[in-house]
């Protein structure tokens, strides 16, 4: 009994490495992909935490990618296909491993190991984090309202000492381990129904000192080859970015215009249809200006559009 204290105790005074998103920070930026897949196959035995698990696959990959579950015997079964920048939900369990490889036909590096994925239970250690101010939210335990996406998560302390759970929005925490009396203690489990994009913060039961956050995010499929990262880049480029937004601007003004065009036309022929009895109708040609300053003030356009609306001043005739 006095070794087990003993252990504990000495848990408890040690810090573990943790990924900087373990203490709320960005992902680095160099993750490494898989060189190769791993002897890691399903085992989904009979725990008591054992639920659904919603994973939520995003592909930043830059190329199409297979998203598959791996069997007890090792084998592989495609379960999703993905086009790059697309999300896609998997329900899953907790013991479950599931691989993500490249789709490029032809290319060498078609089938390569872009991510492997084990399903578990959320270990809470004590990561050395940078110390936020704790600020209490200081309101009654929530309850869910009927109908609220459900994404469980299941948290095992291996902190060594006993910890509170809090739900943290941004702004200050609450405890969602209230029902623990004491804190959530060494080896125990406590499992949350929460929704994607949540963040929870663990705590010290005694001293509120923050030992972990896991925030609810994305398995972000990432590019593992220098030419595919090149791209994966360029695309995030600012630049790119700018560009992609110019083009639906200009792409929505254009739709716009259409619109606005057609129904300035069939004004149009109304009044011509309506003056139809006129005598000179029959042999009369109207016409209708389509230089930058009539149509543009006609129909509303930008600065930008009527610049490239240089038609000139000779206009289109609509013959009766």
């Amino acid at each position: 009994m006095c070794v087990l204290i003993t252990l504990l105790a000495a848990a408890a005074g040690s810090t573990a490495r943790c990924e900087p998103t373990a203490c709320g920070q960005a992902p680095a930026a160099s993750a490494s992909c898989p060189l190769a897949a791993s002897s890691a196959t399903s085992d989904v035995g009979p725990q008591p935490t054992v639920q659904p698990s919603n994973l939520y696959f995003f592909n930043a990959a830059g190329v199409p990618v297979t998203i598959s579950y791996v069997a007890k015997d090792g084998s592989e079964t495609t379960r999703a296909r993905l086009a790059p920048g697309l999300r896609r939900l998997l329900p899953s369990l907790s013991g479950e491993v599931w691989r993500v490889r490249a789709l490029r036909p032809g290319h060498p590096l078609d089938q390569q190991l872009l991510l492997e994925h084990r399903v578990g239970i959320v270990q809470i250690k004590d990561c050395d984090c940078p110390q936020p101010e704790f600020v209490d939210c200081q309101k009654p335990p929530f309850r869910r309202p009927p109908g609220t996406p459900n994404d469980p998560v299941a948290f095992e302390n291996h902190a060594g000492a006993p910890l509170d759970l809090f739900y943290w929005n941004g702004t200050c925490e609450e405890m969602i381990s209230w029902d623990a009396v004491g804190g959530v203690q060494p080896a125990q489990r406590k499992p949350i129904q929460s929704t994607h994009g949540h963040t929870f913060r663990a705590r010290s039961a005694a001293s509120r000192h923050l030992l972990m956050q896991h925030t609810l995010a994305d398995l972000v499929i990432r590019p593992c080859d220098d030419e595919t990262r090149r791209a994966a880049v360029r695309a995030a480029s600012p630049r790119a970015i700018a560009l992609r937004r110019a083009t639906a601007d200009l792409e929505q003004e254009q739709e716009e215009l259409r619109a606005q065009l057609e129904a300035a036309l069939a004004a149009l022929a109304a009044r011509l249809a309506a003056a139809g009895g006129a005598p000179a109708a029959a042999n009369a040609t109207t016409t209708l200006p389509l230089h930058s300053g009539a149509l543009g003030s006609g129909l509303g356009l930008g600065a930008a559009t009527k610049a490239r609306w240089a038609i000139g001043a000779t206009g289109a005739s609509l013959l009766s």
